[in-house]
C-alpha cells in the first residue's frame, strides 16, 4: 500500500511539471521596458517583445521620413515586391508601385514629401485599430494606432483595380505576409511585413475614408 501511495505522488508531481513545461507562447510572452521618445520628453513603457521591436523599427521609419532621407526610406521597401501606394480616383482603388520613393507621384501630382505627412511623427498606441464610422468623424477614434493583425489580406479589393493579373497575384501573396498594421487617422494606413527579423513596408493606403 505504501508503495502504491508513493507511486501516485510521483505521478502527480510529474503531471504538474509537464503542465508547467507546456506553456503556450502567450503565457511566456516577454514584457520589456521600452524607451519612447516624444516631442517633449522620453518615457519608459512596458510592451510585449514583438510590439517593442516593431516600435523601435517604426521610430527609425518615421525619423527617415521626417529627415527626408530617401536612401533610408528605400531600405524599407522590398527589392522584389516594391511598395504600393493606394489612392482613389472615384470609386475604384488605384495602385501605384515604386521601388524608389523619389519616383512616387500621387493622382493629384504630388511627390511623396509633398503629401500631408505633418502628423506622421506620432508614435502608435498598441490597441485595437480604429473603425471607420463616417459619422462626425471618419473613425471612431483619432490618433495613431498599431496592432499585430492583418485586415488587409481579407479585403482583396485589389481585384477590383485595373492592375494586370500578374500584379494582382503578387499583391495577394505579399498581403498574406503582413504582420503589423498602423493606422494614423491624419495620414493613412501602413502595412508592414517581417522576414528574418527585417521589416519592410508593403502598402501605404492614402485613401480618405467616407470620401467618394
Amino acid at each position: 500500500m505504501k508503495k502504491l501511495f508513493a507511486l501516485l505522488i510521483i505521478l502527480e508531481v510529474y503531471a504538474c511539471n509537464s503542465s508547467t513545461d507546456e506553456q503556450t507562447p502567450e503565457d511566456t510572452q516577454q514584457i520589456i521596458d521600452t524607451t519612447v521618445s516624444t516631442e517633449t520628453q522620453k518615457e519608459t513603457v512596458k510592451l510585449p517583445l514583438a510590439e517593442a521591436n516593431f516600435l523601435t523599427f517604426y521610430q527609425k521609419f518615421i525619423t527617415a521620413i521626417d529627415s527626408k532621407n530617401q536612401t533610408e526610406i528605400n531600405e524599407f521597401i522590398d527589392e522584389t515586391f516594391g511598395l504600393y501606394f493606394i489612392e482613389s480616383n472615384g470609386a475604384m482603388p488605384m495602385f501605384k508601385r515604386v521601388n524608389d520613393i523619389a519616383k512616387f507621384k500621387s493622382v493629384r501630382g504630388k511627390l511623396f514629401f509633398e503629401l500631408p505627412l505633418n502628423e506622421l511623427g506620432k508614435l502608435p498606441t498598441f490597441e485595437e485599430l480604429p473603425k471607420i464610422i463616417c459619422d462626425t468623424a471618419a473613425y471612431d477614434k483619432l490618433g495613431c494606432f498599431a496592432q499585430k493583425t492583418n485586415p488587409f489580406a481579407n479585403d482583396e479589393f485589389w481585384y477590383f483595380s485595373d492592375l494586370n493579373e500578374k500584379e494582382k497575384q503578387a499583391i495577394s501573396a505579399f498581403a498574406e505576409k503582413i504582420d503589423f498594421t498602423v493606422i494614423n487617422t491624419s495620414v493613412g494606413k501602413f502595412y508592414f511585413t517581417k522576414s528574418e527579423d527585417v521589416w519592410k513596408l508593403g502598402f501605404i493606403d492614402l485613401r480618405v475614408p467616407c470620401e467618394s
